[in-house]
């Protein structure tokens, strides 16, 4: 026998020496795992069955009080479980799954906790481990993963861990409320026209993308999932302190398939790769998996959301002993925030980061601490970890950012910041504003996209809206401040080139492609000083390899061939109205403004037929002049 059989034969000798009680086939009777050629792990309310060399899930069942035939059914049955890892070593990139080298039991009375530890560190160089835990006569099972430096040349673009569940079964999906309703077969995908990646027109001249299905709810705690007939599996993630790209990250939820899915890490959206250094270690999660019953999809989803507040009580999860996760001596922060002496009307974010870190939305590697301000200002970030941190906020309406160092979190106490008043950026009297800061284009007119299977989606969430561009604004965008409408009269996105899109989508849309370039104005009057200096900031939501070019009548005042950060974040290509957030300022003397004025953009380099994808997003614009 070889040195790696042989190691291989004791670490499962050792796991099965140290089981606990042993399950009968699906007797849904007790908390119980058993050990044979695959781990079955087992309550009063779910069964799984698990392969012991991938840590996969193989069979699933589900003892539903609804629909006693369910209990028989295997929930995975022509799909599974699995951990998938996109990842770079040493420059070449890799996709590569978990092969279990070790298996670790934890048990009590009240639950028990499987360890799966990978031993590819050749192929896959981190230390990995993931976990299920499945506790007493419950309707959840959790997972969780602890990730550990191990060499350098190890950068990770995404990881996921994902259920691909019986077609047969599931039929229906949820992600926020509003969009909801059955998913497109999987053999009308196949045979559908690929239009963009992992888009896909039909036969009716609709068109589905997984991207139309991302979490477009932004916060601290999201629920998805997915259904059949009278019970459903939802994906509960409460207080993601785990979260690359701060609260505001999307990512993607359900697709075809069926597919369930928990993103530890990803790119989309222009989040920057994960690059582990010497000491780091990460605990993602634990997310719950729910399983519930109900006789409509909205009732199941609601019961959901009804849970999810229920595990938010119990972050953090005392059940991981891990010392990274730090159960039992999290502390907190808390306080009033105002904006120049008011509580802020709109939502306001309150994020804890590490010192080091300048932006959350760029930042991969830490744990970010989130909440959301109440009505009157006060908030509190529970669940930190002890430590110093950066307290980082932003908020709609506002323009800029607040930020407060130094903020010391101890072992199971609070820190009060007491009342703190954020003194918002300004650069004078206010002449003008489009659109509100909020890092988001969703407030500005969409050109029509194609319809699509996926009920209830906001224009900008369809494919093709840059398809539509030009015959929505064949003369580009003319805005007359005062009289203009921001939600008809500017487009959400500015491209680089009249026509933009591929030639094979523009066809789709029977349009030539025309690479002149663009050219937008803002048409305003001014009767005050011409003394003094005058500010234009530009808030972008997002940006694909483009830049901006400003002038005030005729005189340039601002040009941005490249933006710090990420070259390209794709949010409009890929169905959201925001993605990697900038904001631009420019002070010019007041002597260039008249009583009738026109401001400019166009792109800031010449541009080409090779500029069909280059574009920005808008969030805001605004002018102040001098006091």
């Amino acid at each position: 026998m070889s040195t790696k059989c042989l190691i291989a034969s004791l670490a499962l000798l050792i796991i099965h020496t140290s089981s606990g009680q042993q399950c009968q086939t699906r007797s849904f009777q007790r908390l119980c795992v058993t050990d044979g050629n695959f781990l079955v792990l087992e309550n009063e309310r779910m069964s799984m069955t698990i392969n012991k060399t991938k840590g996969q899930i193989i069979e699933l069942y589900y003892n539903s009080p609804l629909d006693s035939t369910i209990k028989s059914t295997n929930l995975v049955g022509g799909g599974s479980n699995y951990y998938l890892a996109n990842i770079y070593v040493n420059d070449k990139n890799a996709t590569v799954r978990p092969n279990v080298g070790n298996i670790e039991i934890t048990q009590n009375d009240e639950l028990i906790d499987l360890a799966f530890t990978s031993n590819d560190t050749g192929i896959w160089p981190i230390n990995f481990e993931f976990h299920l835990v499945l506790q007493k006569n419950s309707s959840i099972f959790y997972y969780y993963s602890i990730h550990k430096y191990l060499r350098d040349g190890y950068t990770a673009e995404q990881l996921r861990w994902a259920i691909r569940a019986n077609m047969d079964i599931f039929k229906y999906y949820n992600v926020d409320g509003k969009r909801a309703g059955t998913l497109p077969l999987q053999r009308d995908v196949k045979s559908a026209q690929i239009v963009y990646d992992w888009t896909y027109m039909f036969k009716d001249g609709s068109v589905y993308s997984k991207y139309q299905q991302i979490s477009s709810n932004e916060d601290t705690n999201t629920v998805f999932g997915i259904y059949g007939n009278r019970f459903g599996l939802s994906l509960l993630q409460t207080h993601k302190d785990w979260v690359s790209g701060g609260p505001l990250k999307q990512d993607l939820t359900t697709h075809t398939g069926y597919l369930l899915l928990f993103h530890e890490h990803s790119a989309h959206y222009g989040t920057p790769k994960l690059i582990p250094t010497k000491g780091w270690t990460k605990v993602y999660g634990p997310i719950g998996l729910y399983f519930n019953d109900g006789e409509s999809l909205s009732q199941m989803y609601s019961d959901a959301q009804r849970q999810l507040k229920e595990e938010e009580k119990k972050w953090p999860y005392q059940f991981v002993t891990a010392p990274e996760y730090y159960a039992q001596g999290r502390g907190s922060v808390s306080g009033v925030l105002t904006v120049d002496g008011s509580p802020n009307k709109e939502w306001t974010y309150l994020i804890l980061t590490e010192p080091h870190v300048d932006d959350p939305q760029l930042e991969s590697a830490t744990y970010m601490y989130s909440a959301v301000a109440g009505k009157n200002g006060e908030f509190k970030i529970p669940a930190v970890r002890p430590g110093t941190y950066k307290l980082q906020v932003i908020a709609k309406g506002v323009v800029g950012k607040y930020i407060q160092d130094n903020i010391r979190v101890h072992q199971k106490e609070n820190s009060d910041l007491g009342t703190i008043d954020w003194k918002q950026e300004t650069h004078g009297k206010l002449l003008w504003q489009i659109g509100v800061p909020d890092r988001s284009s969703a407030e500005f007119k969409s050109p029509p996209g194609f319809p699509s299977p996926i009920p209830n989606l906001e224009e900008y969430r369809k494919f093709g809206t840059w398809l539509s561009y030009s015959k929505t604004f064949p003369n580009d965008p003319d805005f007359t401040v005062g009289s203009s409408d921001p939600a008809e009269d500017w487009c959400y996105f500015m491209p680089m080139i009249k026509t933009p899109g591929f030639p094979n989508q523009l066809k789709l849309v029977n349009i030539t492609q025309n690479a002149q370039p663009t050219n937008w104005k803002v048409r305003f009057d001014y009767s005050g000083s011409t003394r003094g200096n005058a500010t234009l900031t530009l808030g972008f939501a997002a940006r694909v390899k483009a830049g901006i070019r400003a002038l005030i009548n005729g005189e340039e005042i601002l040009e941005v061939v490249d933006f710090v950060g990420p070259q390209g974040d794709s949010a409009l290509f890929r169905h959201a109205a925001h993605g990697i957030f900038r904001q631009q300022s420019v002070t010019f003397n007041q002597s260039l403004l008249k009583e009738k004025n026109i401001l400019e953009f166009t792109p800031p380099v010449a541009v080409s037929q090779d500029d069909l994808d280059k574009m920005v997003m808008w969030d805001f614009l605004r002018m102040e002049i001098s006091n």
